[in-house]
């Protein structure tokens, strides 16, 4: 994962919410603990609230660039509320 780079990460809980908030690539740290992947994110918007507020676990799918609004084009066809995690 590229430092500097500009993500959206999302997650789709059942079949009605998307959850997702976009942010920037500050560090890859190396762990031996849990995924293979990891980035750390300085977020676009309230990090303390999206903190505060975090649910479905820790898992979501990370897509370079913003891409809010293709998502947001794929809810409205599909009738799923978008909500932004950290705003």
């Amino acid at each position: 994962m590229r430092v500097g780079q500009k993500v959206t990460q999302a997650v789709l809980v059942g079949t009605s919410t998307l959850l997702y908030f976009t942010g920037r690539i500050v560090d890859t740290p190396e762990t031996d603990r849990g995924c293979r992947t990891k980035i750390l994110v300085k977020v676009d918007g309230d990090a303390e609230k999206l903190w505060k507020q975090w649910s479905n676990g820790i898992h979501r799918l990370t897509c370079y660039g913003d891409i809010t609004e293709e998502l947001r084009r794929f809810c409205r066809f599909k009738q799923i509320q978008m909500t932004n995690e950290a705003v």
